[in-house]
């Protein structure tokens, strides 16, 4: 069974352990996606979190709106989305892969 937190800070560090829920990093994500006029997520199950030894990554499916510069969206999401994390809960270096599934033609 997965964790339901993300740790932020372990608790070796003297200091206490600091963790946020799945479910904030998952909105933290969601709602930097639909500030994208150009990106959208392709189902309601499109964002996977995953921890492995403090590294957070991020797996996101989306689809583009049609007539956009694939590349240049996903990396500009991808930098947006790094941005958002670092600065909401402190996660530095999140791994965030795009998978684009398809495009929005309207």
């Amino acid at each position: 069974m997965t964790n339901e937190y993300v740790l932020i800070q372990d608790k070796d560090l003297g200091l206490g352990q600091i963790a946020v829920a799945r479910s904030v990093v998952d909105h933290i994500v969601s709602i930097t996606v639909h500030e994208d006029k150009n990106i959208f997520l392709a189902h309601k199950k499109a964002v996977r979190i995953e921890e492995n030894k403090n590294v957070l990554s991020v797996f996101l499916e989306v689809r583009v709106q049609y007539g956009q510069d694939v590349e240049k969206v996903c990396h500009q999401l991808q930098d947006r989305l790094q941005t958002s994390l670092e600065l909401m809960i402190d996660k530095k270096n999140a791994e965030v892969n795009i998978a684009v599934v398809g495009f929005k033609f309207n």
